[in-house]
């Protein structure tokens, strides 16, 4: 398993109240992970909340 940093991008609703957050993941490592194909089409992916923990996988077929 690999672990790396990464930032939470606020982004904000019309009202500039800040209403969710982004997290940036690479085309390298989405494509490494299933997460696009090599036509750059974009296969389902899911988060999973564990106590303290968000995984982000794809999706079950």
């Amino acid at each position: 398993m690999d672990t790396k940093q990464i930032k939470l991008v606020p982004k904000k609703a019309g009202n500039g109240y800040v209403s969710s957050y982004t997290v940036n993941i690479s085309v390298t490592e989405a494509m490494e992970l299933g997460f696009i194909n090599e036509d750059k089409t974009i296969n389902k992916i899911e988060k999973v909340i564990t106590g303290d923990s968000l995984i982000i996988r794809k999706a079950p077929i």
